[in-house]
């Protein structure tokens, strides 16, 4: 052989050898982004994990579901509630039997005559390095009573970590900070000076005294932060370790990067249908009917209460004339508070059910008033690309009137009516508060993956009821499974729906930290989370902008020079039922959320509401607000509530440090109804339904035009 072709042989050969090399970096790079975006995911469904399993704690206590309960818990689970602390799975597991439910081991259910309502909100959770342990941060309101005793209120704030055992995330402590305990007659007062409680005599004593430094109002209590601002990188991140729990299985490139983007799209689909049911109580409060029948599919259907099932989206259109004509006349409140969703997609992302609870404010000015509250089991399909509702059941839980409250008074849902008839009967037949019944549950147990252990006899929901929460969704029209052409498609994709779905849970972060921080009066915390440039603008005391205007805004006029938490005086500003927005470019985003407020300064118990249009953009990675507007719909003293004793005005801006524009919506609030914005058109039809007040613009003078609804 001549020497040219031994070259030529030898340069063929080391040509093959560095194209298998290069071939071989390309699958590693290929592989190691796999690996990273896959742990991305892993996190994202940690997230979603924990944030079920806490749902599910309080669905499962308000319906003395004791043996669900206590399985959420590892066996070295330590329990800090009010009547001491409890330590080890056992210990908590005969407390809530012996204790809080008055049953003998083993039996479930609360009994007639007994309300129990336990609403787990405002989660501001993060995942701990290395993907094993968390922490969250969550809000319980609760109300209590034994029917024709005592009615009683409760809110609280409750510290919880969360282990990942044989992964499955589980509640591993529990501390609960109270925020007042108060009788349903006086409301949130304070009620003078306290009694020193001696040692209780419960059936399940407990493993250890509890001691808390604060017990609550009216003492200026502080519930500690797992969390540093998440204004900040170091509380703005969810998550930030993105190595995988366990090592990667590489298989084949195309399944591997399918089955990514088929993992990151169900997060994103969870979210999405969160979006829509909180869209849904918010068309529902102002009773927009046309954009409510707009949700369902075609073939929808919708069953409230006793009333009977309705089908098809035209009867579900003449159903909700049942419930009032369209819109909303002055002296008319009708808030409807979509809370504790659990979202259930189906590995193939095409259906979906949910659980949620709803608590409603309703009345006219003047004449009556009542609390309620119930249960939604619903049903969704996606249709050319978009979740629309399939089926809505409403299982209402208990109706009051507000003079007397839920412990003096307990009223039945309406029955099938005899203008327009339903479609078919009601699924099952039952009676609500006083009587016990428990809505059946569309999920197994989040640890066990067990279902429920409903109670044998009184509560016991019926087994036509169960077989319907829980069958297979079907309708008329599904999309087809998503198929990605190549690898990099899928991995584009993969990684966007993962980036948006860190995206969401750091907004809710964001605005819920918002919203603990107002409670406490943390000025300073408060304007950590306003980008630098940002608005702010409350019950009409005009527009401040540029983030030091924002905190010298809280400073001055709210802190008058003080900051933190205030002996006798009650703050509460409970943040609920966001829709989140959030550009392609994933740096900007649109936030709808209401707020709930419950205030004392003194012997007076107040109360109101109001609904918040946001803006937030992304400094440096961390989500900041670049706008918070709040529109407040009412307020009212205690005594009388929203239809006796409603407070008509707002403030208005501060002469000690005006603002740099005049408010950008002049409104008047209850028994006034004015127009309220949204950011967004309906999800389903394109029905309009956005509009926002012009951008505030300052002026050498503060003046800027108005808008009038």
């Amino acid at each position: 052989m001549s020497k040219i072709t031994k070259h030529a042989l030898l340069g063929i050969v080391l040509t093959a050898i560095a194209a298998c090399a290069l071939a071989q970096d390309a699958a590693d790079a290929l592989h190691a982004r796999m690996d990273r975006l896959q742990a991305e995911i892993e996190r994202g469904e940690d997230l979603s994990a924990i944030k079920r399993l806490q749902r599910a704690y309080g669905y499962y206590l308000d319906k003395g579901m004791w043996t669900d309960l206590a399985e959420l818990f590892t066996d070295d689970a330590v329990a800090n509630y009010p009547a001491g602390v409890y330590i080890g799975k056992p210990s908590i597991t005969r407390h809530l039997y012996l204790n809080v439910g008055a049953v003998e081991m083993g039996e479930t259910g609360l009994g007639d005559g007994r309300l129990y309502n336990h609403m787990n909100l405002q989660p501001v959770v993060h995942l701990d390095p290395g993907g094993r342990t968390a922490k969250g941060r969550w809000r319980a309101m609760a109300m209590f009573s034994r029917y024709g005793g005592g009615a009683t209120w409760a809110e609280g704030v409750y510290q919880m970590g969360y282990v990942r055992e044989d992964g499955v995330w589980k509640i591993q402590t529990l501390d609960y900070h109270s925020g007042f305990g108060a009788p349903y007659s006086t409301g949130w007062v304070d009620p003078g000076p306290r009694r020193a409680r001696g040692p209780r005599n419960l059936p399940h004593p407990a493993d250890r005294e509890r001691n808390m430094p604060c017990e609550g109002f009216p003492e200026a209590c502080l519930a500690p932060f797992h969390y540093d601002n998440p204004g900040t990188s170091a509380g703005g991140l969810v998550w930030t370790d993105t190595a995988p729990a366990v090592s990667a299985r590489r298989g084949d490139t195309a399944e591997r990067a399918q089955e990514l983007a088929r993992r990151a799209s169900l997060l994103r689909d969870e979210q999405e249908i969160e979006n829509l049911q909180r869209i849904y109580g918010y068309y529902f409060d102002r009773r927009m009917w046309d954009h409510v029948a707009d949700l369902f599919t075609d073939d929808g259907t919708i069953e409230m209460g006793l009333r009977g099932v309705y089908v098809g989206r035209p009867r579900i259109r003449e159903f909700l004339d049942l419930l009032g004509p369209a819109g909303l006349s002055d002296g008319e409140l009708n808030d409807h508070m979509q809370l504790q969703i659990v979202v259930s997609v189906a590995p193939d992302g095409l259906t979906a059910r949910s659980r949620s609870r709803e608590f409603s404010q309703t009345g006219v000015y003047e004449q009556h008033g009542a609390w309620s509250a119930g249960i939604y089991e619903n049903s969704f399909v996606k249709q050319d690309g978009k979740w629309k509702i399939r089926s809505l059941r409403f299982y209402p839980t208990f109706i009051s009137d507000y003079e007397q409250g839920w412990g003096q008074d307990a009223q039945q849902p309406a029955a099938v009516s005899a203008e327009r008839p339903p479609d078919g009967p009601p699924t099952e037949d039952y009676e609500i508060y006083p009587e016990a019944h428990i809505p059946p549950y569309h999920y197994r147990n989040p640890v066990t993956s067990a279902e429920p252990s409903y109670p044998s006899g009184e509560g016991r929901p019926s087994r036509r009821a169960i077989l319907a929460a829980t069958a297979a969704v079907v309708a008329g029209q599904i999309d087809d499974p998503p198929s990605y052409g190549d690898v990099e498609t899928a991995l584009i994709d993969a990684e966007r729906l993962i980036a948006r779905a860190k995206d969401y849970h750091e907004l809710i972060n964001l605005e819920y930290a918002y919203g603990y921080y107002l409670d406490k009066n943390l000025w300073n915390d408060l304007a950590d989370l306003f980008a630098e440039e940002s608005s702010m603008e409350l019950a009409q005391r005009g527009v401040y902008m540029g983030g030091e205007r924002v905190r010298g805004f809280l400073l001055s006029v709210f802190g008058r020079g003080g900051e933190g938490p205030v002996a006798g005086r009650l703050g509460n500003h409970l943040q609920m039922q966001p829709v989140i927005h959030i550009d392609d470019d994933g740096q900007t985003a649109r936030i709808r959320l209401r707020m709930m407020q419950q205030l004392n300064f003194g012997q007076r118990a107040s109360m109101g509401a109001a609904i918040y249009e946001n803006a937030a953009v992304k400094e440096d990675g961390v989500w900041k607000f670049s706008k918070v507007h709040a529109f407040n719909t009412w307020t009212a003293g205690y005594d009388g509530g929203w239809t006796r004793n409603p407070g008509r005005g707002v403030p208005g801006p501060s002469e000690s440090y005006p603002p740099d524009a005049p408010p950008a919506l002049e409104f008047e609030m209850f028994p006034n109804v004015y127009a309220l914005p949204f950011h967004y058109d309906n999800p389903v039809s394109g029905r309009a339904s956005r509009w926002l007040p012009p951008e505030p613009v300052r002026s050498a003078a503060g003046v800027a035009p108005s808008a009038t609804p």
